[in-house]
């Protein structure tokens, strides 16, 4: 099968929403993709959990909706932050 955003031929591909996505692609998202890489299960249960419609909307997701949905301490998944703090 093709995937619906590289249009190359792939064996192996995940549905979001009505797009037929492959590993490359959807690991282009820095949060998602790295939950995609850590656990598949994980990564199932959190893209049902969000219900993106389409690849666009998938990359679209940030980084509150991830966490407001989904605990990702309890599948060992770490994300680093990004708190800047100027010090005079």
């Amino acid at each position: 099968m093709k995937c619906s955003n590289c249009k190359k031929e792939e064996t192996w591909l995940e549905m979001i929403g009505s797009n037929f996505i492959c590993p490359r692609c959807l690991q282009k998202h820095k949060i998602i993709g790295l939950v995609f890489r850590t656990n598949t299960k994980a990564f199932k249960r959190l893209i049902k959990k969000l219900k993106p419609k389409d690849y666009s909307e998938y990359m679209k997701i940030t980084r509150k909706q991830v966490e407001s949905a989904f605990d990702l301490r309890k599948y060992g998944i770490k994300l680093k932050t990004t708190n800047v703090v100027e010090l005079e």
